[in-house]
């Protein structure tokens, strides 16, 4: 495949798009979603955010880019390391941000190995239309590996926080953030469709 300077281009502001979006979901998590809910749950600190959002940047990023997700989510990760408080120690950012990085890309890749190919199809028919099933389910897949992977990379170096409250608290948190982002997608993709189709009609 030949490379140009326009496909360049278009793949760096791809990245950019992702990256953008990983600190903004971010940002509303760590700032909005995770401050108001708070002071109803008492456990919000040790679950590290109850609505991860970023963790729906990632499935989405990889439903439309497949691999070429990869790169900006993992410097994504290490970006919100530097911007934000309370991050994990510097020794377990990178391969944390790896974690964070190739689990969705995996996810979808065990289910396309299963021949339950998630990504979108831009093409799709009208038998095999794209649904948000594929990718939720890819979406439980990766906060589970996500989970997983992290609970261990803590463990290695005796982290007092690494336990099976950690993990729960991953999971429910990417759970959450994946299934709120891929329904406002889907729901907003519905809406467009449906307002295509009352144009023309008339």
């Amino acid at each position: 495949m030949q490379i140009t300077p326009h496909k360049v281009l278009v793949e760096g502001l791809y990245g950019a798009f992702i990256i953008f979006w990983f600190l903004i979901s971010y940002a509303l998590s760590y700032q909005g979603i995770n401050v108001l809910l708070s002071p109803l749950i008492d456990s919000i600190e040790t679950v590290s955010f109850l609505v991860f959002l970023p963790h729906g940047i990632r499935i989405i990023a990889v439903y439309f880019l497949g691999w070429k997700a990869v790169l900006p989510l993992f410097i994504a990760h290490l970006v919100s390391y530097q911007l934000f408080d309370q991050m994990p120690p510097y020794w377990a950012q990178i391969p944390l941000a790896f974690v964070g990085a190739l689990s969705a890309f995996i996810a979808f890749e065990m289910m396309r190995v299963c021949d339950l190919n998630s990504y979108y199809r831009v093409k799709a028919s009208a038998e095999r239309p794209n649904t948000i099933g594929p990718p939720m389910l890819a979406g439980i897949l990766a906060a589970i590996l996500n989970g997983l992977l992290t609970l261990a990379i803590l463990m290695t170096a005796n982290d007092a926080d690494a336990d099976l409250s950690l993990l729960l608290g991953y999971f429910v948190g990417d759970l959450l953030g994946v299934g709120v982002l891929l329904g406002f997608v889907f729901t907003l993709r519905r809406l467009v469709v449906s307002l295509g189709e009352a144009q023309n009609r008339y």
